[in-house]
């Protein structure tokens, strides 16, 4: 079922209970699909999103061929239990047409992928006793109901929605100022936002791009720009000059970490890690095997530090944790080798200590990390590749800014994303968890730190699906 908006209605206590679903994207297409696969008795699962389609998402839709997932196949599995889903589904597809995207080790191009979630969510819908009804608008009020009474969305066109629970599935928010004063923001030169419409568009092939940022989607720019024959140089500066590791071809055999749930800070996981790695690399075993073997135990490890360890840890551990952990497709790290090698991408450590706009460019001065020289660039194109700006208090989300002055929500630990417990309701500001109002991904960045990947994210949709069924 398909509406352009919701009715404005009212829901008694005796009618079909109701989810909505605020987010198509990845983390909200697959929560719908888990209600909707596991649903026991009838309900409506309203899914909302701005415009179509439903279950890419930012992260997987409009994107190029060069554009691949930096988790390999066999790990991207839609449901957890079901590891083989993915491969499956990609063997009828394309084992006769292109079977080597049929393989477990296979990086996929992101835009199949998000083909996939959006068959996922499809396919789950089709034999539910629940109803899926897909509704394109935006959301930017909930009103919580009086005396128990389910609360109601506002949505931007002016009609509402009753609905007995709400999911936030809002995923990553665009990128803060990394100046923060606004000094770029009216300028045509200046790609706030790199996923935005247009945030490439009308360069020459010759014009000079300069991103503030190297990490991943520093990357994707690069591949971008490179896809569409753009021949100009490309600059990277970020605070250490750090670019993501490629992972390896081929899968690699698991290694049993002996690292537990709890470390005394940083520095106490950075010994063990060494250690880790030097008992791997005796048999035959190397660190990415190690890396990933942390992973399930990222979340328990970030919980047992204290808030001065988890702000010693994002100021100077994290760029190095980030390129170990999230690493390059081995594919795009070739691409990314080759403009190193030709002289056509560059990676600068430092901090940019101002940008003027002159008539035909932007001139931004680099101060070099380590040393007090300055370092003038002109850039017909300078890309925010910061990454999300996680602190919702300078959220522009309409949403987001109703739940805080609400009351219905507040920020999260170290003021990112919002604060939740541990069945992932949202935590008012008076500290008690909402009786309807949850989330998930991206949001709980403040108290899982790992939270924004495929895996991380399926766990915690199965899990909500559960508990919102079960209420």
């Amino acid at each position: 079922m398909f509406r352009r908006r919701p009715e404005t209605d009212s829901m008694g206590p005796t009618e079909t209970p109701r989810v909505a679903i605020i987010g198509a994207g990845f983390a909200g297409s697959l929560t719908a699909a888990q209600l909707l696969r596991n649903a026991g008795k009838p309900f409506e699962v309203c899914l909302i999103e701005r415009r179509p389609p439903f279950g890419p998402g930012t992260a997987f839709q409009n994107t190029l061929p060069c554009h691949l997932l930096n988790v390999p196949a066999i790990r991207m599995s839609a449901y957890p239990a079901d590891p083989e889903h993915l491969l499956r589904g990609l063997a009828g597809r394309f084992q006769a047409s292109d079977p080597g995207l049929a393989t477990k080790a296979t990086f996929l191009p992101r835009r199949v992928y998000g083909e996939y979630v959006e068959q996922t969510l499809a396919t789950a819908a089709e034999s539910s006793l629940a109803r899926l009804t897909r509704i394109v608008g935006e959301a930017v009020a909930i009103e919580p109901g009086a005396k128990g009474a389910d609360p109601r969305l506002r949505m931007r066109d002016g009609s509402s929605l009753t609905t007995r629970y709400v999911v936030l599935a809002i995923g990553n928010p665009p990128p803060s100022d990394p100046l923060g004063d606004g000094e770029l923001g009216s300028s045509r030169r200046y790609a706030a936002d790199p996923w935005s419409a247009g945030a490439l568009d009308r360069l020459a092939a010759d014009d000079p791009v300069v991103t503030i940022g190297s990490n991943l989607t520093m990357v994707d720019v690069a591949l971008t720009l490179d896809e569409r024959n753009h021949r100009g140089p490309i600059v990277a500066v970020s605070t250490h000059g750090l670019l993501s590791l490629p992972h390896r071809t081929e899968l690699l055999p698991a290694w049993a970490a002996r690292i537990d749930g709890a470390t005394a800070g940083p520095r106490d996981l950075l010994r063990a890690m060494r250690r880790e790695v030097e008992a791997a690399a005796s048999e035959g075993v190397e660190w990415r095997q190690v890396v990933d073997s942390i992973r399930p135990r990222t979340i328990s490890i970030w919980a047992s530090w204290p808030e001065g360890e988890r702000r010693r840890f994002l100021r100077h551990a994290r760029p190095y944790w980030e390129i170990h952990r999230h690493r390059m497709a081995p594919e795009n790290a070739k691409t990314i080798a080759a403009l190193l090698d030709t002289g056509r991408l560059r990676v600068m450590a430092g901090r940019i200590a101002g940008v003027s706009e002159k008539r035909d460019a932007l001139e931004i001065t680099v101060r070099r990390r380590g040393s007090a020289r300055f370092e003038t660039l002109r850039a017909a194109r300078v890309v925010n590749c910061t990454g999300p700006g996680m602190d919702f208090r300078l959220s522009g989300d309409a949403l987001v800014q109703d739940l805080l002055a609400r009351g219905l929500a507040r920020p999260g630990p170290l003021g990112l994303g919002f604060d939740v417990d541990r069945n992932l309701a949202l935590l008012g500001a008076d500290g008690r968890p909402s009786p309807a109002l949850f989330t998930l991904g991206p949001p709980l960045k403040g108290h899982y730190w790992e939270t924004t990947a495929v895996p991380e994210i399926r766990e915690q949709a199965k899990n909500l699906s559960m508990r919102l069924s079960d209420s």
